[in-house]
């Protein structure tokens, strides 16, 4: 659910963006669309100016819930490609040694029709770096001591043999 200020963020945006677009729409996937065209140095002081613009907020809070919510709402979720996304990570990162975002690229070539959000895709592919190494790891731990299972049957055979017995 949310809160007033962000029922308000949409026409904060629309006001920013006038700046540059004549006739700007207050429809969230237009103005995301609009804010996709912009330079980065023209999207400097969005945050700043929704944040003054209700002054209940911070800069800071705005970015987060322009980040984490609502730009989110304009791209597919990576979820339902989890297995996919670890087989990558696998072969791009972990056996040929490229970076993640190497990885990512190939994902979103795979995709051309879907439209995925790069920040997400970025902690996605990060997670699922993380969990292939410590995978990769507990099974080389697991490997490496195979060699050193003995039972207690074992060990009193071997106790008898060398005549180690008391």
């Amino acid at each position: 659910m949310l809160v007033p200020w962000q029922q308000q963020f949409p026409a904060l945006l629309q006001r920013f963006l006038s700046r540059y677009f004549a006739g700007q729409s207050s429809r969230s996937p237009e103005l995301f669309a609009s804010i996709s065209q912009l330079s980065n140095a023209q999207k400097r002081g969005i945050f700043e100016f929704v944040a003054s613009q209700l002054r209940t907020v911070t800069p800071a809070d705005v970015k987060n819930y322009y980040h984490n919510t609502w730009v989110k709402q304009f791209s597919e979720s990576p979820a339902p490609y989890k297995s996919e996304i670890q087989e990558l990570v696998r072969e791009v990162v972990v056996v040929r040694g490229e970076e993640v975002r190497e990885a990512i690229r190939v994902f979103v070539a795979r995709h051309p029709e879907k439209q995925f959000n790069l920040r997400q895709l970025q902690q996605v592919f990060n997670i699922a770096k993380y969990r292939t190494k410590a995978e990769d790891a507990s099974e080389a731990r697991t490997e490496g001591s195979e060699g050193f299972s003995v039972s207690i049957d074992q060990c009193l055979l071997f106790q008898t043999a060398c005549g180690m017995q008391e």
